[in-house]
């Protein structure tokens, strides 16, 4: 099931988000192409930590979908099964060189991003809300790894914590006030 906001992922997910912080990442996997081995960015992205996963997924401008322990994120399927082979996946690690970096690397804090959407409507006013974005993990080497969604695409990206635009809001250790916005 999607959410799409701060609340409501925060509601259904919370205390598994939370529970990262202090943990190593293991490992990055995605649904890859088996033809040229790139990800497939409609398809969910699995990071692996000691004794646990955290699967997400992305939809439309605010839908995500977050998991934990429910994909079979095994070795390549058995690709028989697939009816169109140019667009054939499996699993496969993501090793771009960036997202490297961070495996091995023990998170400090969870953030819950959103972006500032604006649309001009066909009578000239314009809409403008906060949608929900993704996630930023932050890890204690100063690095920071990013999951947004980019309009039915998950985008994985590694950067430095607090870059762009987006609005946060941090997920504190327990006994502080974790739904507090961090504005950077």
């Amino acid at each position: 099931m999607p959410v799409t906001t701060v609340a409501g992922l925060l509601d259904a997910h919370d205390d598994h988000l939370r529970s990262l912080v202090g943990r190593v990442l293991t490992r990055i996997r995605g649904l890859c192409y088996v033809g040229d081995g790139e990800r497939c960015a409609t398809l969910p992205v699995v990071l692996e930590f000691a004794e646990a996963r955290l699967e997400l997924a992305a939809e439309g401008f605010d839908r995500l979908y977050v998991s934990r322990d429910e994909l079979a994120a095994d070795p390549l399927p058995d690709t028989d099964d697939q009816d169109d082979p140019e667009h054939e996946v499996g699993w496969a690690d993501l090793i771009r060189p960036e997202l490297a970096l961070l495996v091995g690397a023990t998170v400090t804090a969870v953030r819950v991003l959103e972006h500032d959407f604006r649309l001009t409507a066909p009578d000239g006013g314009l809409v403008e809300a906060w949608l929900l974005g993704g996630l930023e993990l932050v890890f204690a080497d100063g690095r920071a790894l990013l999951a947004v969604n980019s309009v039915d695409a998950l985008e994985v990206t590694a950067g430095v914590p607090g870059s762009g635009s987006w609005r946060r809001t941090a997920l504190d250790l327990p006994g502080q006030d974790q739904r507090a916005p961090d504005r950077s």
